[in-house]
């Protein structure tokens, strides 16, 4: 493989990745292998075994080349391949990206008003986790109901008609719902028992749903036994969750809150300017001049100052990152995830960092 560094500008940085032939057939062999997709000739085979390599590709072999380089990547990566990805074909890739600008200089204030950290719907934030970790552990019963919602349980007889001859029909069928206790089948959204509902009607056959019976998940009320089977963190009282729940959404929110102040102030008192070739990188994102300046101040001051903490086994918060950790699982509903815990942990230490830089210096004077 050749890599080859194109210095586009101070802010921005483009690589090209010239893979042979028999390096691009090694890893699709080695893919294949793993993905157990040897020998497999169907279209979805190969599609996946495709867009797994591509992934191999970009977040194993680039990343690591990147890693080398002289320049320090602080975005998202856009990949522009100029040679189609198949087997038995050479490829060349380029990877861009906007990097730390070398003469970059941040103006911070002198004190941060502890003020601005006034943590926002905390009260609502406790009520959603709560009623998230309860339907994932089950924790809910079935009552009777006159009328149906998205989260609904519906029970119902399906028919299908020709100028209304029933030609077929099939009893008992029931609406799906997702772990978080709603359907993505709104058909079925205000209706009664008795009710006939038409899903679909194509060529003259309509289908239709007689609704037998409608049932709404009801969360049981939190105990301490309940808390202490959820096993959440160790907690065994209600007051312990609930005081767990705020801890950690408060934590997050300061060091959210801490990198906007600090990139608002830099920005409005550092003369920071965006190259265009860096504008157009985030073209795709929906986000004004001033959000993209903002988000490439908030990693210019990640970066710089987790240069100054080249210990990243010493960690102040790291208890705190972990809780974070368990806490995002549930909360967006992905209790198995563990393929990225390295990649969270390290990115919410580069943040907190910059919260723990503050407290050092004096600029930040809270409790945490």
């Amino acid at each position: 493989m050749k890599v080859t560094q194109d210095y586009v500008s101070n802010q921005y940085h483009q690589v090209y990745f010239v893979f042979s032939e028999e390096e691009i057939s090694k890893i699709f062999d080695e893919v294949a292998e793993a993905k157990g997709l040897v020998g497999e000739k169907g279209q979805k085979a190969k599609r996946d075994l495709l867009a797994a390599v591509k992934e191999k590709i970009e977040n194993e072999i680039v990343e690591e080349e990147l890693v080398k380089l002289d320049v320090v990547p602080i975005s998202f990566r856009k990949y522009r391949y100029l040679t189609p990805l198949a087997r038995n074909r050479g490829l060349l890739l380029i990877a861009q990206f906007c990097i730390l600008p070398t003469d970059v200089q941040l103006k911070f204030p002198s004190k941060i008003p502890s003020g601005i950290f006034k943590v926002p719907y905390e009260n609502q934030m406790v009520r959603d986790f709560t009623k998230q970790i309860l339907l994932m552990n089950n924790m809910y019963d079935y009552q009777e109901a006159e009328v149906a919602n998205k989260n609904s349980f519906v029970k119902y007889d399906l028919y299908y008609t020709k100028d209304d001859y029933v030609i077929n029909e099939i009893k008992d069928r029931t609406n799906s719902l997702d772990e978080t206790g709603e359907s993505d089948d709104m058909s079925f959204v205000n209706c009664r028992v008795g009710d006939e509902v038409v899903l679909d009607e194509n060529d003259g056959i309509v289908v239709k749903a007689k609704v037998r019976e409608i049932k709404n998940r009801v969360l049981r009320r939190l105990t301490n036994d309940v808390v202490e089977s959820l096993n959440f963190l160790g907690c065994k009282t209600v007051s312990e969750f609930r005081q767990k729940i705020k801890d950690i959404f408060s934590f997050s929110t300061t060091v959210v809150m801490l990198l906007n102040y600090l990139a608002d102030f830099v920005i409005h008192n550092g003369g920071i300017e965006i190259d265009q070739v860096v504008l157009d990188h985030f073209a795709q994102k929906d986000l004004t001049e001033y959000e993209i300046k903002r988000e490439l101040v908030k990693e210019y001051i990640i970066w710089i100052i987790n240069y100054n903490y080249p210990d990243d086994n010493n960690v102040l918060y790291m208890n705190k990152i972990i809780e974070e950790y368990e806490f995002d699982k549930i909360l967006f509903n992905t209790p198995h995830r563990v393929d990225d815990y390295q990649d969270f942990i390290r990115r919410r230490v580069y943040e907190v960092r910059v919260l723990e830089y503050c407290l050092e210096q004096r600029i930040l004077d809270i409790k945490i």
